[in-house]
């Protein structure tokens, strides 16, 4: 369903096949189930360094690696996610069937402020799946896709990048890719 390598220690990998979460070492290609998670779809999985987050669609999880610690996301505003980044120290998150992104508190993906959400602006589409590309937050709607960057607001931290806005949207958010410095998605607009 999903498979992370680890952005600060080479030779870890995280895997989740069927209900459960596993950390597979690389060199001794020993694996260790770490927890349990919902869900039979693909996951999408983002690290910070010390927390790596797994959405599954309506549930979301954490593991910390300092503390080995792995958990269900418990704070009353998530909403779910279908896909997720990280962004300038914020995991970023879409929850399904909605037009939002949200971010979690700074460093700290199992702690969400019931106002740290936006809309996607351009178009009243449907948000479909998130990417961070180059320091740059890429939103797919149904129909368009638009740019945001960190503008470092109180409010919400992330802006619209004016006049970074497609009229090309995704139709299948697990179909997101970078690849040799782009950015590569099956695309869809309302005419098909």
């Amino acid at each position: 369903r999903g498979l992370w390598a680890h952005q600060t220690n080479g030779a870890d990998f995280y895997v989740a096949s069927g209900n459960e979460f596993f950390q597979v070492d690389g060199l001794t290609e020993t694996a260790v189930k770490l927890g349990n998670i919902s869900g039979t779809g693909p996951v999408s999985i983002a690290d910070n360094g010390t927390q790596l987050f797994i959405a599954c669609g309506e549930k979301g999880y954490i593991y910390n690696e300092s503390t080995n610690q792995f958990g269900e996301i418990t704070d009353p505003d998530f909403k779910g996610a279908v896909t997720v980044c990280y962004l300038d120290g914020y995991f970023v998150y879409n929850p399904p069937n909605s037009q939002e992104i949200w971010v979690t508190q700074l460093l700290d993906g199992t702690s969400i402020d019931p106002l740290d959400f936006a809309s996607a602006e351009g178009s009243p589409d449907g948000v479909v799946g998130i990417i961070n590309d180059h320091k740059e937050l890429w939103i797919f709607g149904t129909d368009t896709t638009e740019v945001w960057y960190n503008a470092g607001t109180a409010d919400f931290p992330l802006a619209p990048i004016q006049g970074a806005f497609n009229e090309v949207g995704c139709v299948a958010a697990f179909s997101i890719a970078k690849l040799d410095n782009s950015i590569f998605w099956l695309g869809t607009d309302p005419r098909g």
